[in-house]
């Protein structure tokens, strides 16, 4: 038995990638979870984890607002995102650089809003998916110049976490007792089909491997299955629910940043 026992889990974009690998982690800790994503095909994945399914787009606060009715969470997991257009700002239109605008921050914005207008059960948890991207200007050891192509990227992955700072002061102020936490992968995975994409136009940048780039820049990689088990004890461990956001790296354990 673990603290996820029976816990309802809802988790968007729960169908390939990050999201797969919590679906199937929150799963193994036995946990009741429901995944979420538009392509039915793909969350077969998830059925198989034992999940269930609703296909429907993350951004529409109906879906969302009928899902959390039925299933009841204790978890809700953001995650849903739409697919970086990894090109330097000269070679992007607006739609290339407002898409994780539109799809990450407005997911994270109609969740967000569904869990304090519910509101989610005293106690409950609200995990939002960021990017290291988003430490870009405030952590010297990313240089801004080394996510020359991830135009809108990095200021809507800020957003959401500034997003779950100001959910938790709405929580507190309603006395709701629903927690909002954020959580970062510090490193590109080159293992999800977006890190891959990524990975790949910055590696053909600089003329080397793909292997070669995400060493060189990081020195190990992070598997989409450790974050799905370090999101699970996240979740389990008391520890973890005294920060809004932890940081995730290849070997070792989340790590708080505010």
């Amino acid at each position: 038995m673990t603290g996820l026992e029976n816990k309802r889990a809802i988790v968007t974009g729960g169908s390939a990638g990050i999201g797969l690998e919590i679906v199937r982690s929150l799963r193994a800790q036995g946990a009741e979870v429901t995944a979420i994503a538009r392509n039915d095909a793909k969350l077969d994945a998830a059925r198989d984890a034992g999940a269930r399914a609703i296909v429907g787009d993350a951004t529409d606060a109906g879906l969302i607002g009928s899902a959390i009715d039925t299933v009841d969470p204790d978890i809700l997991i953001l995650n849903a995102g739409a697919r970086l257009a990894a090109k330097t700002l000269d070679r992007q239109n607006w739609d290339d650089f407002s898409a994780i605008w539109n799809t990450d921050v407005r997911a994270t914005f109609v969740g967000i809003q569904a869990a304090l207008h519910r509101p989610l059960r005293p106690g409950s948890r609200v995990l939002v998916m960021s990017s290291g991207a988003a430490m870009v200007m405030s952590l010297p050891a990313i240089k801004p110049e080394d996510l020359r192509m991830s135009g809108g990227y990095i200021g809507a992955k800020r957003m959401v976490w500034f997003m779950a700072h100001q959910a938790n002061a709405v929580s507190r102020e309603r006395g709701l007792n629903v927690l909002f936490q954020v959580l970062v992968p510090a490193q590109l995975m080159a293992g999800t089909e977006l890190g891959r994409v990524v990975a790949t136009a910055y590696a053909d940048a600089e003329g080397i491997t793909v292997e070669e780039h995400i060493l060189g820049r990081y020195g190990s990689h992070l598997e989409p299955a450790q974050v799905g088990r370090q999101v699970a004890e996240l979740l389990d461990d008391p520890a973890y629910r005294t920060g809004v956001a932890y940081g995730i790296r290849a070997g070792v354990q989340p790590f708080p940043l505010d």
